[in-house]
């Protein structure tokens, strides 16, 4: 279950005080208006509800994407001393590539 990404102030969410303009073509606009209908939606409460859906959704994506300074210390931390090689590793880094020796040995 996805969590609710967007804050809001004390003020309701449905308050209707802020104002969102846009221009579109009238293929468009029909295609939209005829959506909304589907739904049961006048064509504002079904562009706002669409927009806010996929606004929540590219922040919860973005923030998915952030480390904690703990996660940050630990990545810098595997980063800056890498693991020695492993057995296979070193074997495989010794194997002939077309008849010539790997110089990595």
């Amino acid at each position: 279950m996805m969590a609710k990404v967007a804050t809001f102030s004390d003020e309701p969410r449905n308050a209707k005080n802020a104002r969102v303009e846009l221009k579109t073509s009238a293929d468009i606009k029909d295609v939209l208006r005829e959506a909304a209908a589907v739904t049961g939606l006048d064509l504002s409460a079904f562009i706002l509800g669409a927009a806010l859906e996929r606004a929540e959704s590219v922040l919860d994506n973005q923030r998915r994407r952030q480390l904690s300074a703990e996660s940050w210390q630990q990545l810098n931390q595997l980063l800056s001393e890498p693991a020695a090689p492993t057995l296979a590793l070193q074997a495989l880094m010794r194997r002939e590539t077309n008849g010539k020796k790997s110089g990595r040995e």
